[in-house]
């Protein structure tokens, strides 16, 4: 009964030994951010690649452990086996040997020779199942050993499995991260792309300038006043030379001139676009007068103009100017939007 109960025992710590291998083999956790931890993508997918190989050879050592099983369980059967046959012969030694003592008289010779045949048969199986019982005994000591060394492995092999599912829960939330944080700088990366282009294409669109003329002329009656003297410019537009500002893009611009007359004359000057007239500025002087007078005349237009239209100022009548270093007589322009 106590080899029996032993050996009962050891097939249900086996059974659960195998039972918690097999939920360590299934372990899943949910995935959560752990901070401060980088990890190269490449060196990533190795690392899971091994462990993915290492659940597969537990799960091997795992259905071998279960044939060790099944193989102690017919162990154990025939062990039942032998030990009834034993327990059966045991009493049948027992009931000759009652049956002996309440004999009065010596048998026959036939039936003594039959009886001593019959004892040496029984001692014969004694020894022989003796010898059995012994090399179960030893067997079952082997198995016992094995059981206890599996179950020293198994545990062991399960907690190797449950560290490296605990590992590769961290890889995981890892690579999250990292995929969260990519996404980030790029969005970063693509907001600061936009501002860059954004600035280009303000910077492009903005232009305005400011010329002037340092020097007076009496006597001048061209047709286009050229400002040559470029006081401030950003874009491109107007050329000093000519003294003709070109749209370089289409919007809303807004022009000023600003001309004071020669001493005791008069004359007035137009802002015009594409030849056309659109405004006047006049720096008139009546005359009779011996005071030195000098008159200045302004104006300002806002016009829309296309790319390539052409904005200068030109004489609408009268002669001469006046200007100094200090550039008194000026033509101002710039893009509104």
């Amino acid at each position: 009964m106590y080899l029996r109960n032993a050996l009962r025992c050891i097939i249900l710590q086996i059974l659960v030994v195998i039972k918690v291998q097999g939920n360590a083999v299934n372990l899943t956790d949910v995935i959560h951010g752990f901070p401060g931890h980088t990890v190269d993508p490449a060196d990533m997918m190795q690392t899971m690649q091994i462990m993915t190989q290492m659940l597969v050879n537990q799960t091997a050592e795992i259905e071998h452990l279960k044939q060790q099983t099944a193989k102690i369980e017919n162990l154990i059967q025939q062990t039942e086996k032998d030990r009834s046959t034993i327990q059966t012969l045991q009493n049948r030694v027992f009931f000759l040997e009652s049956e002996q003592n309440e004999l009065s008289k010596l048998p026959s010779s036939q039936e003594f020779a039959t009886y001593l045949s019959g004892i040496n048969h029984l001692t014969q199986n004694l020894l022989t199942n003796e010898a059995i019982d012994r090399n179960l005994t030893r067997r079952f000591n082997d198995v016992f050993e094995a059981v206890e060394g599996l179950k020293i492995n198994e545990s062991t092999t399960s907690q190797q499995v449950r560290n490296q599912s605990i590992e590769l829960d961290i890889l995981r939330q890892q690579s999250e991260k990292d995929r969260l944080t990519i996404q980030q700088l790029n969005r970063s990366l693509i907001n600061a792309i936009r501002d860059v282009n954004d600035l280009i294409t303000n910077k492009s669109n903005h232009h305005a300038f400011t010329a002037g003329i340092s020097s007076t002329d009496d006597g001048w009656t061209g047709d286009t006043l050229v400002f040559p003297t470029v006081i401030y410019s950003v874009g491109t537009g107007y050329n000093p030379i000519t003294g003709i500002f070109t749209a370089p893009t289409a919007g809303t611009y807004v022009f000023y001139v600003s001309v004071e007359s020669a001493h005791h004359q008069l004359i007035y000057v137009d802002i015009v676009m594409n030849g056309s007239s659109k405004v006047r500025a006049m720096a008139w002087y009546g005359g009779g007068s011996s005071i030195s007078v000098y008159q200045t005349g302004t104006n300002l237009v806002i016009l829309h103009l296309q790319t390539g239209d052409r904005v200068w100022v030109r004489r609408g009548g009268g002669a001469g100017y006046y200007s100094d270093s200090d550039h008194i007589t000026t033509f101002s322009g710039f893009k509104l939007y």
